[in-house]
């Protein structure tokens, strides 16, 4: 996550207070050899080559530009950025569930070249285009996150005497409360003078929620001190790490589970048919 934040992954800016309009800068570790040699050999043709996600140390190819990404995708490639999209009410949420997008990047003020950063190890994160240079990211991002919570719980409660609706709730699934929570964590981090904690951010637990508001069945920690974070298979429903399912520092292959009775995501009809 250095060149999932070139990184663009601007969730630093999210958390910075108003005063700061500049984006967090935070520092990985230096990639020893030994980690580098660790890492397994990237077998795809890329258009360019970065670091992968947070402060791992190992190849990935690059987002290109209109391309999903997030928090726990691969950054986006030299001179992009992910970004949320312009009209979404919940940007913070939006990249934690990778659903942002790869574009050109637009600087606010004159800031450190992502080459310089690059070669520093310097990371940077995901932020939301700038509307106006006086903009307070962070007020608008979790403003946006808490009032949709709000405006959903009243929406909930004129409906508590109507008949219930068929379909779950996404904002009252397992999934999406946790990562309310995780969220609410860091809109009430500090940072002093600009800079903050790197591991303090990415010891966070982000659970990797889909559009429905499910567990995606890949979940994975986030890449610090050089190495890739661990990654499992869960049940979709409860979060729960799946019996069978091993944490490995690549990929848990959770497509093999699809086909066992055992660990066949529900859908959300059959969950609802069930109650």
């Amino acid at each position: 996550m250095v060149s999932y934040f070139h990184c663009h992954l601007l969730l630093a800016s999210f958390v910075l207070p108003c005063t700061l309009l500049g984006e967090v800068i935070f520092r990985c570790p230096s990639c020893t050899a030994e980690r580098q040699a660790a890492c397994p050999k990237l077998t795809a043709t890329c258009v360019e080559i970065v670091r992968e996600p947070g402060c791992g140390c190992c190849p990935v190819c690059a987002r290109q530009l209109g391309e999903l990404c997030g928090v726990y995708t691969p950054r986006c490639a030299s001179g992009l950025r992910c970004y949320p999209t312009p009209d979404s009410d919940m940007p913070l949420d939006q990249l934690v569930k990778g659903l942002g997008q790869c574009g050109h990047k637009v600087d606010v003020e004159p800031t450190v070249s992502l080459e310089n950063r690059e070669q520093s190890g310097e990371v940077s994160g995901t932020k939301v285009p700038p509307q106006r240079k006086q903009t307070c990211i962070l007020n608008v991002a979790v403003h946006r996150h808490n009032q949709n919570i709000k405006k959903t719980m009243r929406t909930n409660w004129l409906e508590e005497t109507r008949p219930a609706h068929p379909w779950p709730d996404q904002s009252h699934s397992r999934c999406q409360q946790e990562l309310n929570k995780v969220l609410e964590e860091i809109s009430k981090m500090t940072f002093i003078n600009n800079k903050g904690s790197l591991e303090n951010l990415y010891e966070l637990k982000f659970p990797n929620c889909d559009k429905e508001g499910l567990y995606n069945m890949k979940q994975c920690h986030m890449s610090t001190h050089g190495q890739r974070g661990e990654c499992w298979c869960v049940d979709p429903i409860t979060g729960v790490q799946l019996p069978s399912s091993l944490k490995v520092r690549g990929d848990p292959s959770c497509s093999q589970y699809l086909s066992g009775q055992e660990t066949k995501p529900p859908t959300i009809s059959a969950t609802t048919a069930q109650k």
